[in-house]
């Protein structure tokens, strides 16, 4: 059913409204404001006392002819109208006044109220003298985004920047939030950045009418200084990093320093002596001090290995996801997470058992952090003749846009300082690549994240 009235219920509806203003007629006189009867040729047929003497009941004697014929085409719109009322402020002879034409079509007639809002206006006019006093940007735009009022600061900041004036519309970025606000009769508080300079600015509806103030505060040298400080933040944290690094570094070269010492007074010793049974016990020392640094190069190579993966071999990709839940339970409380597996038999690709263990190791790991130790996780296979995958999915904290772009980085960790070096989805991501997979980060703050490594097809190895 159309909420439309049809053209019979608006018949009656001004046939009522005409009656009920028929009836408010019999008692004008009461009326503190002007209630005046004039014929559709302009003949004065009523006046009542509080318009005696006012503007209303001497038309015929205004100096301004303009206005006297403006004043008729109104009675005549409203006579030629629908029959509804129609409002608008007259100015005559310096005093303002808020009008109403109500036509009464089948007499011939209109009854004209006026309100005298002389004073009112003047005192508005007086407000509005002091955002001329303010020291910041005070601008008054109406609904179609024209400027009607800017003060000083206004002009020389805002206007300026947005290469704008009184009497011009302001572009579309301030357009929206004026809609906005008007629609939702609110008050909005938002930055925006004009040209070279930010403001914030607040925008108080008045839907009255049908304008918004906005009052804007150049706040550029206060982002500046916050963005500086925030760079100094981030220099000193990477700072903090490197001297770390640098900590791990000369702990590594101590480990690899002790049995580099060792192969060397051996092996000068060796060269100068004659009996075999020491030489054999020397060299077997100096087979032991080799195996511990190629221990020590073997766990810090794959932070820095770029050769493709040699000795590969046909994984089971649910193989791996089991034998990494099974490695986290050494490192994480796994006892309030719930786990759900959805493996597909298909699963399987070539590549290292070992690196992709670690692979799914850590977003398995990372998973139950952002989880707090409690929530849902999943493990899932896929795989066809085109493609294998493998997801790790959970229902924690989840990750911003931002984060999402900084993840993979080096030394990139959401983590508090002393839980994570940043390295560890580093080197994930290189691990990947060396088995000529994408790896696909889904997350929404909030709501989870999930990590996807797609392999391409065993055909093409």
């Amino acid at each position: 059913m159309s909420d439309r009235l049809s053209t019979e219920d608006l018949k009656v509806k001004l046939k009522e409204l005409n009656k009920k203003l028929e009836d408010a007629v019999k008692f004008p006189q009461s009326n503190p404001h002007y209630v005046i009867q004039i014929s559709s040729k302009g003949k004065l047929l009523f006046a009542n006392k509080a318009s005696e003497n006012s503007i209303f009941s001497r038309l015929d004697r205004l100096r301004d002819r303009e206005k006297i014929i403006d004043f008729l085409k109104t009675m005549k719109a409203a006579l030629e109208g629908d029959g509804s009322p129609i409002s608008k402020t007259l100015i005559f002879e310096g005093c303002i006044y808020n009008t109403t034409f109500i036509p009464f079509k089948e007499e011939d007639y209109v009854i004209i109220y006026g309100v005298d809002i002389t004073e009112s206006q003047k005192e508005i006019e007086n407000l509005a003298r002091f955002p001329e006093e303010n020291p910041h940007s005070v601008i008054r735009v109406d609904k179609s985004g024209k400027v009607i009022f800017a003060n000083a600061p206004a002009k020389k900041q805002i206007l300026l920047e947005l290469d704008s004036d009184i009497g011009r519309i302001v572009p579309d970025v301030l357009q929206r939030t004026i809609n906005e606000c008007l629609k939702n009769n609110t008050y909005i508080d938002v930055n925006h950045t004009l040209g070279e300079r930010v403001y914030a600015c607040t925008f108080v509806p008045i839907k009255a009418h049908s304008y918004v103030n906005i009052y804007g505060v150049d706040i550029t040298e206060k982002i500046n200084a916050q963005n500086e400080a925030e760079q100094t933040n981030q220099e000193l944290i990477q700072a903090e990093k490197m001297a770390s690094l640098g900590v791990v570094i000369s702990g590594i070269a101590h480990e690899i320093r002790n049995p580099l010492q060792v192969i060397m007074a051996l092996s000068e010793s060796i060269v100068d002596d004659d009996d075999l049974p020491r030489i054999q016990g020397d060299a077997h020392e100096i087979v032991e001090a080799s195996k511990r640094i190629s221990e020590i190069v073997n766990d810090l190579s794959i932070h820095a290995r770029d050769a493709r993966t040699t000795g590969n071999s046909t994984i089971n990709l649910n193989d791996i996801a089991d034998k990494s839940m099974e490695i986290s339970k050494h490192t994480r409380n796994l006892n309030s997470i719930e786990i759900v597996k959805q493996y597909s038999a298909e699963a399987v690709v070539i590549g290292s058992s070992s690196e992709l263990t670690q692979v799914i190791t850590n977003f398995v790991n990372n998973a139950v952090d952002a989880m707090n130790d409690k929530g849902k996780l999943w493990l899932i296979t896929k795989g066809s003749k085109n493609m294998c995958s493998i997801s790790v999915k959970d229902n924690g904290s989840g990750m911003d846009e931002a984060t999402q772009k900084k993840i993979f980085d080096p030394f990139f960790t959401t983590k508090e300082p002393g839980k994570g070096t940043g390295l560890g989805l580093h080197v994930v991501r290189k691990i990947i690549e060396k088995h000529d997979a994408k790896i696909e980060l889904e997350s929404k703050l909030g709501k989870g994240t999930t990590f996807t490594i797609i392999f391409p097809s065993m055909k093409n190895k």
